[in-house]
């Protein structure tokens, strides 16, 4: 009888546990979106399909201009939709007005 209730607790705290890991996931990925405008090359790295040499072409085409909308990265050379979709996970465009505004003394 003990040995039941033992098996029992320990599959009732394991469910709880995964219960919790896949709480504190769920979390994580909600996590806010990076400004493709201010992106840099580590950034970039992270981007499945996105290399070393993508990343700097990227990079280098948004500080030639601040792009408006997420479309324009496909200006760059090597980037296509599936990759701009990929990209689009991770980074968006924000707006001026989307910073946190700066208090004046």
């Amino acid at each position: 009888m003990l040995r039941v209730l033992s098996i029992r607790i320990l599959s009732f705290l394991f469910v709880v546990s995964l219960l919790n890991v896949s709480s504190i996931y769920a979390a994580n990925s909600k996590t806010a979106k990076l400004d493709i405008n201010k992106a840099t090359v580590e950034e970039l790295l992270k981007v499945k399909g996105i290399g070393k040499s993508k990343a700097e072409a990227i990079v280098k085409f948004v500080k030639k201009e601040r792009i408006k909308t997420m479309d324009e990265l496909l200006k760059v050379k090597g980037i296509g939709k599936k990759t701009l979709k990929n990209i689009e996970e991770m980074f968006e465009v924000k707006t001026e007005s989307s910073k946190p505004s700066e208090k004046k003394e």
